[in-house]
């Protein structure tokens, strides 16, 4: 087993990442696609 040591890991940017997909989350909630209706249809 090769020793790596956190410095030879590249950093990533997981701030951006999530605002992507936050973005793309909103999208999606303004097009109507995470509304849910309270009449369930249980027979």
């Amino acid at each position: 087993m090769p020793n790596t040591k956190d410095d030879d890991k590249l950093p990533r940017d997981n701030q951006a990442l999530n605002e992507q997909k936050n973005i793309l989350h909103e999208k999606n909630r303004q097009a109507g696609r995470f509304s849910y209706s309270k009449k369930t249809d249980h027979k």
